[in-house]
């Protein structure tokens, strides 16, 4: 018989675990950290046990699984849950609030803006700054983006939060991947690397920093938050100095072959009409943008464009529209008749549940849906069955910058550990 040592039985016992292996459970364990944190964002504060009977998960694994978060800062236990059942009473656990922020940055025609929003999805910090962009060089404007957002990030760590990313929502085709602006007809800006000039700017070392188009973003955010929560198919149309679109299907945003899916401003509704600033003629936006409609109101000058932004001459033709005057009456009509003409394409080919009218659009709701119900029941097939309710956004102008944040969030409830790369306080 061979007498083995305990050293060397222990040796023979003892074998590494494949790379593998480890990254599998790697794997599974940051998957099932998002299912628990994701249970108590979206659907509140809750015991294990609960957390437990919803997910599947045993007792236990959820115990542990709530420890970590806590100790990552996502979690805080707030009281005792009453289920009106026997038994003792869990503690019920929840988001916490002075946990991790995400910013949300704009940049528009007419005004840079930036908006701090919590996990909990509490706004902790906006900052807007009305200016036309179109006067001023890429470097002016991402300057005071910067300034924007390092005021921000000043403020919420001064709140004793985290800062874990921010989103830049531009009006143009973007190259999301490397982080360029490749045109915005608008801005006239061209292969503009924005995240890189922003980063230079805020100087937060781990500070992850994305762009995305800023219809896309405000559609997302109406999706998980705003007037289409409950939608797995619509159109969300924004009115701006352009006019922008972002397609929801299937519960997910559409951006096509190559991620420029959704430029509803730049459809065609005229074959050899007005010029565009995106280089072709008769787009959608040259009938239906905010400065031909707020010139045909009477409300500005077209050559004035948004120098002065346009919230206040937005108000001003909500105004003298519920003060019932024929000019700006016509003007919203007309641009509702485009924007029917423009959706009843949208309609035929994609058949959504809903179209959302967002930014400046959203206030004049009550004016243009009508017009676009009834162009739209002239042109769609199916009968007025098929023609889909059109509604205002809830979230308004802020929807872009709501977004954007929430891209950062969503990508730490896919990944909590990533909450260890947070800006230090």
């Amino acid at each position: 018989m061979t007498n083995v040592s305990v050293g060397t039985l222990n040796d023979l016992m003892w074998t590494p675990k494949p790379a593998i292996e480890l990254s599998s459970q790697r794997a599974v364990r940051r998957h099932n950290l998002s299912v628990v944190l994701r249970q108590v964002v979206e659907r509140g504060p809750r015991s294990r046990a609960t957390i437990a009977t919803d997910t599947g998960l045993n007792k236990s694994t959820v115990s542990s699984l709530v420890s970590e978060l806590m100790d990552f800062g996502l979690l805080v236990e707030r009281g005792a849950e009453h289920r009106g059942t026997a038994g003792r009473p869990g503690l019920v656990v929840d988001v916490a609030r002075d946990g991790v922020v995400a910013l949300g940055l704009e940049v528009n025609v007419d005004y840079v803006g930036v908006q701090a929003t919590d996990l909990a999805g509490g706004s902790r910090y906006k900052g807007m700054e009305a200016v036309d962009n179109r006067g001023r060089g890429v470097d002016e404007v991402i300057d005071r983006l910067g300034a924007l957002a390092r005021g921000a990030l000043q403020e919420v760590q001064a709140q004793g939060l985290r800062p874990i990313g921010a989103t830049v929502a531009v009006p143009g085709l973007v190259d999301i991947e490397h982080g360029v602006v490749l045109i915005a007809p608008n801005l006239h800006w061209n292969d503009v690397p924005i995240c890189d000039l922003l980063r230079e700017r805020i100087d937060a070392p781990g500070l992850e920093v994305g762009v995305d188009n800023e219809a896309n973003l405000a559609a997302l955010a109406e999706l998980w938050e705003g007037a289409a929560t409950g939608f797995s198919d619509f159109m969300y149309c924004s009115g701006e100095i352009g006019v922008g679109g972002g397609l929801v299907l299937g519960g997910e945003l559409f951006r096509g072959y190559r991620g420029f899916g959704g430029e509803f401003g730049h459809t065609t509704v005229e074959h050899d009409g007005l010029p565009c600033a995106c280089g072709s003629r008769g787009c959608l936006e040259t009938r239906a943008g905010l400065e031909p409609v707020l010139a045909a109101a009477g409300i500005i000058d077209e050559s004035e464009g948004g120098a002065r932004g346009l919230a206040r001459p937005v108000g001003e033709l909500v105004r003298r529209a519920q003060a019932g005057e024929t000019q700006p009456l016509a003007a919203l009509e007309d641009c509702g008749r485009w924007l029917g003409i423009a959706l009843g394409t949208v309609v035929n080919l994609l058949s959504p549940q809903a179209v959302v009218l967002g930014g400046n659009f959203a206030p004049m709701t009550q004016w243009l849906a009508p017009v676009i119900t009834a162009e739209l029941s002239t042109r769609v097939l199916g009968g007025n069955g098929a023609v889909p309710p059109v509604m205002s956004s809830s979230l308004g102008a802020e929807a872009a910058m709501r977004g954007a944040a929430a891209t950062q969030l969503r990508r730490l409830l896919a990944d909590p550990t990533l909450v260890a790369g947070a800006v230090p306080i």
